[in-house]
């Protein structure tokens, strides 16, 4: 019985945690029949942003466009990125190659997404 029960919670757990379109994965279909609610729960936003910087490296200007475009749940806040293009390919060491910098693009598209959600400002 106990064994039983664990396989049990891992299924759940993967509908539950996966963002997948709900109807398409195998596992949602077995514990819900309302196909409909299944679809509004898993369904993401897909959204595109534009950033630009301006970046100082030896006396040198780099100025460039970072375009984004990931997919959010907002059932449950996560936000997977799908997409990233740079205008300048020097941008990137800048951007990716800081765990910082990464943080804060992170924390900005998240700050802008309650913003527009719930009309707080921060």
């Amino acid at each position: 019985m106990l064994i039983r029960n664990v396989g049990f919670y891992t299924i759940m757990s993967r509908v539950y945690s996966s963002h997948s379109n709900g109807l398409e994965d195998s596992y949602s279909a077995q514990y819900y029949n309302d196909n409909h609610l299944v679809k509004k729960a898993f369904t993401p936003m897909r959204i595109s942003h534009l950033m630009a910087f301006n970046i100082i490296e030896n006396n040198d200007r780099i100025s460039g466009i970072l375009s984004i475009e990931f997919d959010y749940y907002k059932y449950d806040g996560n936000i997977k990125y799908r997409d990233i293009h740079y205008s300048d390919p020097r941008l990137i060491k800048h951007i990716e190659g800081n765990p910082c910098v990464m943080k804060n693009i992170d924390a900005y598209l998240r700050k802008n997404l309650l913003e527009s959600e719930y009309a707080i400002k921060f």
